[in-house]
């Protein structure tokens, strides 16, 4: 089994005695809670740099007014400002970046029944009346829209 699911199921037994059944969502909740946790430094600088650039916006339409037909020119005066005013054009996609993995593989625990060639033990826990393991479709026919699995989904 892969180290996040692991660290996820171990969560969900730590969790177990405050939360009951519902200990592995509260496990996903303080996982996913963990990693914007690590990565609110970028986020924030995400965030100032992203105000930065929204300063800069009114001089970067009178470039692009001043070198409309020109694109080449418009490209390196750009540049020219964000370097001078010392803004990144691309920091704000660096927090959404090093979030990706952890979510892929938290989408990955819930949507494989197999990992690391042993049996997901995650999908056999429940959120109320909803296996983790279980799909929309499976609700319906269990209780329908409104039975304590279809209300999870």
């Amino acid at each position: 089994m892969s180290v996040f699911a692991t660290l996820v199921e171990q969560l969900a037994d730590l969790l177990r005695p405050l939360f009951g059944l519902p200990a592995a969502a509260a496990a996903i909740i303080a996982f996913t809670a963990l990693v914007r946790l690590l990565v609110h430094p970028l986020s924030r600088a995400a965030a100032r740099g992203q105000k930065a650039r929204t300063a800069l916006q009114p001089r970067i339409a009178e470039l692009r007014r001043k070198h409309g037909r020109n694109p080449e020119k418009l490209q390196k005066a750009v540049l020219e400002l964000h370097a001078e005013e010392k803004v990144s054009p691309l920091s704000g996609c660096l927090p959404s970046l090093l979030q990706l993995p952890a979510f892929f593989l938290l989408y990955h625990l819930f949507s494989s029944g197999t990992i690391g060639g042993e049996p997901n033990t995650l999908l056999t826990h429940q959120l109320l009346d909803a296996p983790l393991g279980g799909r929309w479709a499976d609700a319906l026919g269990d209780g329908g829209v409104f039975g304590g699995a279809g209300l999870v989904y």
